[in-house]
């Protein structure tokens, strides 16, 4: 039987029976193979011609109902659009990753499409996506991502896209450096314009009125090797060899996939009460409340696309402690009282998220920043004014997604929306 003649439609019957059949190992190996007949079907259907640009709706597409950093991104970079005016179409992606649903939500033809999504996830939407729903639309991918060069898969998908947006200085170098020859524009998270005031709330999280709270968090499937919360735990003991009027908060998310990251990082903690680890998903506002109920947010990361929660720390009031190097460096350059010193390794990754030889990521000195710690915990005016210079840094993102700086993208251009 010959493949239906958009390769499309052959991809999603086939990857359904694959999903039926095939056991999660292989599925797993298998997906550069699935990734690269996709490429081979966009590919194709790019060669059918799409013509020039035309105005039309603009479609934000993300995993928007999920709790992972790059969902909340999306549902930043949805959020600003929405304030200065352009009436964004939604789009979760979820249902189309299921299989669910394969279209867009709007059959008006032109527009923009802007995909809040890495470079697979994005090589997959259009796989399962009906070329025609995205032929001729203006399409911009907005991707992070955490090491000084990014996966050849993404700089082979990434002419596909008319431009690529990157959180960060770090990020759109990567992307340059790896050989994106798309234009890139570095678009930081407009986090101010997303945030709301969340009140601490000590009592109902059981943290001590007086004590200096520290909070260390991280999803472990993006790599509990890079969010480095083991080292966390190590500066924390250094700094408070004994227990003290100090708490440290470990909060993990997704570790039942990863059991034997908990089990060692609960032995290194060995017992101490002021260890506290807190698992499971909170609600966007739990969390919030949380940060704001913390003294200081520590990030020993070995690197960061951008540094999301540190900026959103720094927005509740909480200064946050972080290594000085990669993403972060674009909103605490200014401030070197919290960067932890660290010199470049090579990457190593046991968990197997990054799997990227002869690239490099950052090793932070447990030393400087158990020093860096104690003195933030004996100085809380100190700590006030840090946690205000880094919100006027991170305010100061607004300004590429005001109304006047967003007119002169393909958004102000091609958007009948705005």
């Amino acid at each position: 039987m010959k493949p239906p003649r958009d390769s499309s439609a052959w991809l999603t019957a086939s990857r359904r029976v694959w999903r039926s059949m095939a056991p999660a190992r292989l599925r797993r190996s298998a997906q550069p193979i699935v990734l690269g007949l996709m490429e081979q079907g966009i590919r194709g259907a790019l060669r059918r011609g799409e013509g020039g640009d035309r105005a039309g709706p603009l479609v934000v597409s993300g995993l928007l109902s999920e709790a992972k950093g790059i969902s909340e991104g999306a549902r930043l970079t949805l959020a600003a659009l929405q304030a200065a005016g352009f009436g964004p179409v939604a789009h979760d992606l979820r249902p189309v990753f299921s299989g669910v649903n394969t279209r867009l939500p709007t059959d008006q033809p032109g527009g923009v499409w802007l995909m809040h999504i890495n470079a697979p996830e994005a090589t997959h939407a259009l796989g399962r996506i009906h070329s025609d729903a995205w032929l001729g639309r203006y399409r911009i991918g907005y991707w992070a991502y955490e090491l000084a060069r990014v996966p050849r898969q993404w700089v082979r998908i990434s002419n596909v896209f008319h431009e690529i947006w990157a959180p960060s200085r770090f990020v759109a170098e990567a992307l340059r450096e790896s050989g994106v020859e798309t234009p890139v524009r570095v678009m930081p998270h407009p986090v101010a314009l997303g945030s709301q005031l969340i009140q601490p709330d000590r009592k109902a999280l059981g943290i001590p009125d007086d004590a200096f709270a520290v909070l260390a968090m991280g999803d472990l499937n993006s790599s509990a090797a890079r969010k480095n919360l083991i080292g966390a735990i190590e500066i924390y003991q250094r700094a408070f060899p004994t227990p003290d009027a100090a708490r440290l908060i470990v909060k993990v998310r997704e570790e039942g996939a990863h059991p034997a990251f908990l089990a060692r990082a609960r032995q290194l903690a060995g017992g101490r009460a002021d260890i506290v680890f807190v698992t499971g998903d909170l609600s966007t506002s739990d969390l919030r409340r949380l940060v704001a109920s913390s003294s200081l947010l520590l990030s020993p990361h070995r690197s960061e696309g951008f540094g999301l929660s540190l900026a959103e720390a720094f927005l509740a009031g909480v200064p946050a402690l972080a290594t000085g190097w990669s993403g972060n460096l674009d909103f605490m350059g200014d401030l070197p009282e919290l960067l932890i010193n660290a010199s470049l390794v090579p990457v190593n990754d046991p968990y197997g998220v990054y799997r990227a030889s002869k690239q490099m990521w950052a090793e932070p000195d447990v030393a400087d920043a158990a020093a860096r710690l104690r003195k933030l915990a004996d100085a809380p005016d100190l700590r006030r004014d840090l946690a205000e210079r880094g919100r006027r840094a991170i305010e100061g993102f607004n300004g590429a997604w005001s109304r006047e700086a967003l007119m002169e993208t393909a958004i102000g251009r091609l958007s009948l929306t705005g």
